[in-house]
C-alpha cells in the first residue's frame, strides 16, 4: 500500500463561477449602467436584495459570480430593471415561463376572492350579484371591480362583438406572452415594443402574491411550458426556428387560459397574423375584427 498523498487537494469550481456568456455579460452591464444612472452604490443594492455585504454584488458586477434567475430578478427590480427582459437577454426562458405562470396564479386568486368564473370566450363573467339585480347587460367589469380587470372590447363590421376581461396580473401574462413569443409572420405594431417593456417593469411587482396564491395546478396547464423547454437544448435548430416553435407553445397556452382575451391580445399587438397558406375568413381575425389602441395607462 502507498501512504496517502499530503498536501491540500485542490478546490474544485463553484457552478457560480463558470463562464459567463455574452448575453449576461451585456445584461450585467445594463444593471451596472442603471446603478451609475440612478446614482445607487453597491452597499445599497446589496441591502435591497438581502445580501449582508456589498462584495457579493461587486462578484456580480465584476462577472466574477453569475446569478441564477432568483438572484437576477432581485438585481433587476434593486436597480429598476425590467427582468423578463434580462431573462430574455440571458437566455433564462425557463424563468419567463415560471413568471407566466404566477402571474396567472395571482390572476386567478384574485377571481375566487371576488368569486368571479373563467369564461373560456369571455374571461371574468361577473353575474347579477356582482352588478345588482336591476342590471341587465352584464357583459364587463362593474366599477367597484374596475381597479383589478382590465376590460377590453372587440369590434366587427356591425359593432361591438363582444367584451373580455381578465385580472390583470392575468392580462399582464397573455399579453407578455403573445408580445414576447411571436410567430412566424406575425408582425407587431408601432409603438408596441414600448409598451411591452413597461408592462415588462409593471408586471414583476404581482408575483410575490404568487407565494400565497390559491389557484388550481393541473399538469395540463403547465404542458405548453415543458413542450417548449424540451425545444430549447436542441442546438442543431437555429434560433430563429426555436423561437418560432416555443411561440406556438406559449400562444397554446394563452388560448388554453382564455381564448378570447388571447384573441383581443393578437388584435391589440399585432398588425398582421402569420399564416400558412391563405387563410379562412374565420382565421385571418385582422380582416373583420378589430380593437381601441391598447395603451399602458389601460393597465396600470
Amino acid at each position: 500500500m502507498y501512504p496517502p498523498k499530503s498536501g491540500r487537494k485542490a478546490r474544485k469550481k463553484a457552478v457560480t463561477r463558470s463562464r459567463a456568456s455574452m448575453e449576461m455579460w451585456n445584461v450585467i452591464d445594463g444593471i451596472a449602467e442603471a446603478m451609475k444612472t440612478r446614482g445607487l452604490s453597491q452597499r445599497e443594492v446589496a441591502r435591497r436584495i438581502g445580501q449582508e455585504s456589498a462584495s457579493r454584488v461587486g462578484a456580480y458586477l465584476k462577472h466574477r459570480i453569475i446569478p441564477g434567475p432568483d438572484v437576477l430578478r432581485r438585481l433587476c427590480l434593486a436597480v429598476g430593471v425590467s427582468p423578463t427582459f434580462a431573462f430574455w437577454e440571458a437566455k433564462y426562458f425557463d424563468a419567463i415561463f415560471d413568471d407566466f405562470e404566477n402571474l396567472y396564479r395571482v390572476g386567478w386568486s384574485w377571481m375566487r376572492e371576488d368569486r368571479v368564473h373563467l369564461d373560456p370566450h369571455r374571461g371574468a363573467a361577473f353575474d347579477s350579484v356582482h352588478w345588482g339585480p336591476e342590471q341587465m347587460d352584464l357583459s364587463g367589469v362593474p366599477p367597484q371591480y374596475a381597479h383589478r380587470y382590465h376590460q377590453a372590447s372587440i369590434y366587427n363590421m356591425a359593432g361591438r362583438m363582444r367584451v373580455v376581461a381578465l385580472p390583470k396580473p392575468m392580462a399582464y401574462a397573455i399579453l407578455l406572452a403573445v408580445g414576447l413569443f411571436v410567430r412566424r409572420g406575425d408582425q407587431l405594431r408601432p409603438g408596441m415594443v414600448e409598451l411591452l417593456t413597461l408592462l415588462t417593469v409593471i408586471a414583476p411587482r404581482f408575483l410575490p402574491q404568487a407565494q400565497l396564491a390559491r389557484a388550481p395546478s393541473g399538469g395540463g396547464l403547465r404542458k405548453p411550458f415543458k413542450e417548449a423547454a424540451r425545444i430549447l437544448p436542441r442546438r442543431y435548430m437555429s434560433k430563429q426556428t426555436r423561437l418560432a416553435l416555443i411561440a406556438e407553445h406559449l400562444q397554446s397556452w394563452c388560448d388554453m387560459i382564455c381564448m378570447g382575451y388571447a384573441d383581443y391580445a393578437r388584435l391589440a399587438l399585432y398588425s398582421q397574423g402569420g399564416f400558412v397558406g391563405t387563410p379562412g375568413e374565420n382565421e385571418d381575425i385582422w380582416r373583420w375584427q378589430r380593437v381601441d389602441p391598447l395603451t399602458i395607462d389601460d393597465l396600470r
